[in-house]
């Protein structure tokens, strides 16, 4: 398709939503008009003045959430903590093991909305049944989440999730901290650069899958939750680092550059 519009001598606009380019985005950058981005590392290797920091367009449907709405309708409790925990459309693995190994932990400090994919909801569902009944209220296991992931985002007071660039672009949206562990077998290790573009804001920490155990998720979760000056700050660089218009932005960079507007 680019190679048909430089023929024909139709602009090209290209986004990339990874603080590391893949090679043919690379390779076809030259021939564009106007690049976005969503992480400002990947400036470095597109051509220089075509490429801005847009960020990651994300869907209006989620953005439409409130604090207390998205509280209020997942039956959440309107003050203390709430800890959403995901990984990513089909969950992971290896992060719903460390939940589920510290949850009995995880609830006495936060609520917790754990989204499990749903492969491994059932799991998650049988651990809750083992908490206390007390506890159990405060754990909230979901298989996918659609529009109720706005809900859940507006909800939380910290997100704990990979470093895909919608999984950053998302909780940055609305202002939220986030405990990322980058995926360790992605393509040319664009999560860890993802997750580094978005500790060097301020609103990021990183945990490598290869530490992950419940034991390193309790204790940072728990050590956030308990330095409130700390996790203002970076929810706080959160909200600064969040493009929550990114998707208006890219539209109107097009727009102008098709000379529709």
């Amino acid at each position: 398709m680019l190679f048909a519009a430089r023929l024909l001598r139709v602009p090209v606009y290209l986004w990339v939503g990874d603080a590391v380019p893949g090679r043919a985005l690379r390779a076809v950058a030259g021939w564009s008009k106007g690049i976005g981005l969503t992480f400002e590392p990947a400036m470095r290797s597109m051509p220089r003045g075509r490429a801005t920091v847009t960020g990651n367009p994300i869907r209006g449907s989620l953005l439409r959430w409130t604090r207390t709405e998205g509280r209020r309708a997942l039956g959440l409790p309107e003050s203390g903590p709430v800890v959403l925990v995901t990984g990513g459309s089909q969950g992971s693995e290896r992060i719903n093991g460390a939940v589920l190994a510290g949850l009995s932990r995880l609830v006495r400090r936060a609520a917790v909305v754990h989204h499990t994919g749903p492969a491994q909801l059932a799991k998650a569902q049988a651990q809750r049944a083992l908490l206390p009944e007390a506890d159990r209220a405060r754990y909230q296991p979901h298989g996918y989440l659609h529009d109720e992931m706005g809900a859940a985002l507006a909800a939380a007071d910290v997100v704990v999730g990979r470093a895909g660039s919608s999984s950053i672009a998302e909780p940055l949206a609305f202002g939220v901290p986030l405990i990322l562990i980058p995926f360790g077998a992605a393509m040319n290790a664009h999560q860890a650069a993802n997750a580094r573009a978005a500790a060097d804001t301020g609103a990021a920490l990183i945990v490598p899958e290869s530490d992950l155990d419940g034991d390193r998720l309790v204790s940072i979760v728990t050590g956030l939750l308990d330095d409130p000056a700390r996790l203002a700050r970076m929810a706080a660089n959160a909200k600064a680092a969040g493009r929550p218009d990114a998707a208006a932005t890219i539209a109107g960079a097009v727009l102008a550059l098709g000379k529709c507007g």
